[in-house]
């Protein structure tokens, strides 16, 4: 038996490719809770996320050389078989790329609710600064003319 019949590719290849597919649901979840202001419930998604990805990295730890064996087996499988895991990898690219696509721009929308954040918190601070500057100049005018009893 050789070791290329070990190795069951269309098998592993879905494995990833379901991977590749959770991380792109969670990855529109994430997007729709940024546009929702839902931080409670994104930290819930980043946190599944997270163990997904840590799922994916343990899947992928068992077979180091995966990607290294595959380009050498990849000849020598039957056409049926070699074709399978060609369309699945395909497939998984394409959402892959999706998923790059989704994080992108949720990051970008974190990026720029954080900087319009900071803008209004600088503008609050200088508003009250502006409030405190008036309030101390007129202060002694203020007092003078409401104190009606000096």
């Amino acid at each position: 038996m050789t070791a290329t019949q070990l190795i069951d590719y269309p098998k592993l290849f879905a494995v990833r490719l379901e991977y590749s597919r959770a991380l792109l649901k969670l990855s529109l979840q994430q997007q729709d809770l940024i546009q929702q202001d839902d931080y409670t419930s994104l930290l819930d998604v980043l946190g599944q996320k997270q163990r997904l990805l840590g799922q994916l990295d343990q899947y992928t730890r068992q077979l180091p050389q995966l990607w290294e064996k595959w380009k050498t087996d990849r000849d020598r499988l039957p056409a049926e078989q070699r074709e399978t895991c060609e369309a699945i990898l395909q497939e998984s690219e394409a959402i892959l790329s999706e998923l790059l696509q989704n994080e992108d721009t949720s990051t970008q929308s974190m990026i720029h609710r954080r900087d319009q954040t900071r803008q209004q918190l600088q503008s609050l601070n200088q508003g009250g600064k502006v409030s405190e500057a008036y309030r101390d100049s007129l202060a002694p005018v203020t007092h003078r003319h409401l104190n009606v009893d000096q």
